[in-house]
């Protein structure tokens, strides 16, 4: 059966009268799916807010690292409010060395043969980066300009923070002790 085309413009035309084709439907009320905005998270984080999130990913399931001893805190990139774009854990697990890194992709165990220091690092008995980096600002600033270095990598390591200032202009490293914050001569 042929359809004459003026049939089909007349539906065509009742449809769009009629709401059916090119108007928008009518917005459901009180049901649907509401669009949420998450904010974005950050691409860089402080030693607390990463060991915030391992300690959720532990009470999930996940990295398993009771029993096992921190000797070794590494960051990288680290600005003077201490958000780093990446930390490093090193873990003495029984006679096990283990590695642990922190990113924009979350925790994840490295392979990485590199020592660990004897001493181990009582997380809670230092000041956090941030904190350290805060209070050394006057020392840290004026090194940081004169390389023209926005970052800096920090070690933690047997009761010591090494905070190093490295650059295409230069490098140079300043130590502190982990529990005070002194300059270590």
């Amino acid at each position: 059966m042929k359809i004459p085309g003026e049939v089909l413009v007349l539906l065509a035309a009742a449809c769009m009268i009629c709401g059916c084709l090119g108007a928008p439907a009518p917005s459901p009320t009180g049901g649907g799916i509401t669009p949420v905005d998450l904010p974005e998270p950050p691409e860089a984080y402080t030693l607390t807010e990463a060991l915030a999130e391992l300690d959720l990913l532990k009470a999930e399931g996940g990295l398993n690292v009771t029993g096992a001893a921190v000797h070794q805190v590494l960051g990288s990139g680290v600005g003077l409010d201490g958000r780093a774009a990446s930390w490093a854990l090193g873990l003495q697990d029984g006679k096990e060395v283990r590695w642990l890194t922190f990113g924009a992709g979350g925790w994840k165990e490295i392979s990485l043969r590199a020592p660990l220091p004897t001493e181990e690092v009582n997380i809670t008995a230092v000041l956090p980066p941030e904190d350290l980096l805060r209070s050394q600002e006057g020392a840290l600033s004026p090194v940081m300009d004169r390389l023209g270095a926005d970052t800096v990598d920090i070690a933690l390591a047997e009761g010591v923070y090494s905070v190093t200032i490295r650059t295409d202009a230069g490098m140079e490293t300043l130590t502190f002790r982990a529990d005070s914050g002194e300059v270590v001569v």
